[in-house]
């Protein structure tokens, strides 16, 4: 799902984000028992179902209503069309990164099966990637959420680092 920008977007998006069930979730909440402050991460909700900052903006909302689920299977859906044909099958999308010389997708083809591909800047999605590599490995950094992907290729190893 795209990031929320901006207070006039959150208004527009808001049913997205906050179905009647989370909405009660938080009225409902008690400051002392149901929130907890985590250092410089924040303060979270039940255990990180919904994180702020300490001025009270929304870092992160994490429950996917109905609404949500439906628009980020529509968006998959759209985001498939837009690929070569020989990379358009997979579960979710995980990477889309742009370097000065190369556009990299990295996507879960299930059961965290992962898959890179790569194009020379110049070139769109829907060219024939310069490389696709399977069976990529997940590795997790400490508990604040840092994490690589590793992808092998002969001697050569590729590592996508996602801070």
């Amino acid at each position: 799902m795209p990031d929320i920008k901006d207070e006039t977007e959150l208004i527009n998006r808001f049913d997205e984000v906050f179905n009647d069930e989370l909405t009660a979730v938080i009225a409902s909440s008690n400051i002392d028992t149901d929130w907890d402050c985590v250092g410089w991460r924040g303060i979270m909700l039940n255990n990180g179902v919904m994180w702020v900052d300490t001025d009270g903006k929304i870092i992160a909302v994490n429950t996917q209503n109905v609404k949500e689920q439906v628009l980020a299977k529509s968006l998959i859906e759209q985001g498939k069309q837009s690929l070569h044909a020989s990379i358009n099958t997979f579960e979710k999308p995980v990477l889309d990164w742009k370097t000065a010389n190369y556009h990299i997708r990295v996507d879960d083809l299930g059961d965290h099966n992962f898959r890179y591909a790569v194009w020379g800047i110049d070139k769109k999605p829907s060219d024939k990637p310069d490389m696709v590599l399977l069976n990529g490995d997940i590795t997790f950094e400490g508990s604040g959420g840092n994490h690589n992907y590793t992808f092998k290729n002969g001697r050569y190893s590729y590592v996508l680092q996602a801070y």
